[in-house]
């Protein structure tokens, strides 16, 4: 790894960790969406402010049958869950994460998408992790 990369390693993740773990791959519509955030501390200690949780519409943009393209239409539910504590270097901790889906969402589609993203809130950082889920009838 040249120089720059590492200060931009350095800067940009201080080789923290995080990760969505246990997300069902199917939700209803008005009912609860629940994960584990799965965090590891990096080289240093890290104040954790917090964790935003948010499920975005996306809607396909291009349509190609080789090469579909998804974008960010709206935010659909967003939740903050505060944490008020340090992460240490090599430290693993995992936060359970609830965030309730709006009675009236429109189910997956062809031309319709969810994404489920967790970001990190620290001074500083603002790691994130994020993954597909399909919204049922």
């Amino acid at each position: 790894m040249g120089f720059i990369e590492r200060i931009k390693h350095a800067i940009v993740s201080n080789g923290e960790g995080i990760a969505l773990r246990d997300l069902k791959a199917a939700v209803r519509a008005g009912e609860d969406l629940r994960a584990t955030l799965e965090l590891t501390g990096g080289e240093h200690d890290v104040n954790l402010e917090g964790v935003l949780l948010r499920l975005d519409e996306e809607r396909l943009i291009y349509d190609n049958p080789r090469h579909g393209d998804f974008d960010f239409w709206r935010e659909a539910a967003a939740v903050t869950i505060p944490l008020g504590r340090s992460l240490a270097p090599g430290e693993r901790l995992q936060v359970p994460l609830v965030l309730r889906l709006p009675a009236d969402l429109e189910p997956s589609a062809t031309h319709r998408r969810y994404r489920v993203t967790a970001k990190l809130q620290a001074s500083g950082r603002h790691p994130k992790a994020s993954a597909v889920v399909d919204v049922v009838a």
